[in-house]
């Protein structure tokens, strides 16, 4: 490789890990907004349930991030259930085929995300995602329930608390395992319940 052409290749490649860099920072900075926001809402929201002494919602708590820098996820309970967010950052590519419509080259960039958990088990598969884009815009989908908003600024985080909370409490219990998924060892195991909660698509009611 001669001189010129070194040198081309390493600033391309200075151009785009700069350039990815920025691009993380700026994402960071809006999930930990988004975070923030939809957390202290969650909070407010749950807080108002107990002082009506509403039986099944249990009182939510902060949990810090492993990977550090004051990243904080939540765990909220509704009857035996720990519903946990995990925001993230990472190359999240939404499913093309999904009802929120966003524009083809979003799908590419990095976005923020928030997992949502049904289960504290570490080996337990998020049932629900928030995505936020490069643009501050964001939407969300899982079990059937998209929703989108055009930005962070613009969210009313108390009314999406409130429809996150009664979502979640009204649709919890809507799907059950058949008798060919229950086994010995799972009725035996104090851990395991009878009844999933249901992915967007599943079937899974029977007898």
């Amino acid at each position: 490789m001669n001189p010129e052409d070194r040198q081309k290749m390493i600033d391309s490649l200075d151009r785009i890990m700069r350039e990815r860099e920025q691009s993380r920072e700026r994402l960071n900075t809006s999930l930990r907004e988004f975070s923030s926001r939809l957390f202290a809402a969650l909070e407010k929201a749950l807080a108002e349930m107990a002082a009506h002494n509403t039986p099944g919602l249990g009182k939510s708590r902060r949990l810090a991030h492993p990977s550090g820098g004051s990243r904080e996820g939540l765990e909220i309970a509704i009857e035996d259930w720990s519903i946990i967010f995990v925001p993230m950052l990472s190359f999240a590519r939404p499913n093309l085929a999904d009802e929120a419509r966003i524009p083809p080259y979003q799908f590419k960039e990095l976005c923020g995300r928030i997992a949502v958990f049904l289960t504290n088990d570490p080996q337990g598969i998020a049932f629900y995602d928030f995505i936020i884009l490069q643009d501050q815009s964001w939407f969300a989908w899982g079990y059937g329930w998209p929703k989108q908003q055009d930005a962070i600024e613009h969210t009313d985080f108390e009314a999406l608390a409130w429809e996150l909370l009664h979502s979640f409490t009204r649709d919890i219990t809507q799907t059950w395992n058949t008798r060919l998924q229950t086994t010995l060892a799972s009725a035996l195991d104090p851990k395991q319940r009878g009844y999933t909660f249901g992915l967007p698509g599943d079937e899974r009611h029977g007898g």
